[in-house]
């Protein structure tokens, strides 16, 4: 397999029944997911989205909108699509995963086999919170971290690595104030959305939205904890997402082996 920019394969798995592609929540790098990776067994590769501005990419200039984002991953999809794959986002990461699935179905390349979704307020319902991607830069720091904790000192006491961050956290939060859903039939993949019941935000009936995107099955589960739920819950998560795929695997090879 040939990957690119775009995709962090920290441990390959040459003989992986399935890809999980993980995207990253808004001023998130693939080394969210890396814990995933041995929780995933040998069945599932973790390959990891990698945003222009971040990670090994950091040099770049990051993005600020969903669709132009979605360009950069469909000309790079053939790269891991020779085997089955499935989508897990984070926050902003399941409008990315989302508007990418649509995309795919739009120029009738392969779909994902699933779509699982944490923490990700509906498209169709827009910011919850007053916009703050035009903010000036103290204030837009001060926002940030009031809405989500302190930002690491290691990176507050370092201006570049402050300007960096920022950077990259203003354009994703400029792509996720100002995208707008398109009108499209629902999704033909079945979905699973994680909602945590302490997130304020994004809560679990909120989450049940989601329901409205697929014409395929549908499943809400409820995980103790706030917006960033994976890191108290990968375990329960990353289990969630190995039986839903590993099963929906073998089902499709049984179909297959009786034709």
């Amino acid at each position: 397999m040939n990957s690119s920019s775009y995709f962090s394969i920290a441990q390959p798995k040459p003989d992986a029944q399935l890809r999980l592609l993980c995207f990253p929540h808004a001023g998130g790098a693939p080394a969210a997911f890396f814990p995933w990776i041995a929780l995933l067994a040998p069945e599932i590769e973790c390959v990891c989205v990698q945003y222009p501005g971040r990670g090994q990419r950091f040099r770049e200039e990051p993005l600020s909108s969903i669709p132009d984002l979605v360009r950069g991953i469909v000309g790079r999809m053939a790269d891991i699509t020779d085997k089955p794959f499935a989508f897990y986002g984070h926050s902003l990461g399941g409008w990315v995963a989302f508007d990418l699935a649509r995309s795919l179905r739009r120029l009738r390349l392969p779909e994902p086999e699933h779509i699982f979704l944490g923490a990700s307020r509906p498209p169709h319902l827009g910011p919850l919170l007053p916009t703050i991607h035009e903010l000036p830069e103290e204030s837009f720091v001060e926002a940030i971290q009031a809405r989500y904790g302190g930002i690491p000192a290691l990176i507050y006491q370092d201006s570049e690595m402050l300007r960096i961050f920022t950077g990259a956290m203003r354009a994703d939060f400029t792509a996720y104030e100002r995208y707008r859903l398109g009108p499209e039939a629902p999704l033909d993949v079945p979905m699973t959305a994680f909602a945590a019941t302490e997130d304020q935000a994004v809560t679990p009936s909120c989450m049940q939205e989601w329901a409205r995107h697929t014409a395929a099955e549908f499943e809400l589960k409820q995980i103790p904890g706030g917006h960033f739920f994976p890191q108290s819950s990968i375990a329960f998560v990353v289990q969630a997402i190995r039986e839903r795929v590993l099963l929906g695997t073998a089902a499709a090879k049984g179909t297959s082996a009786c034709r």
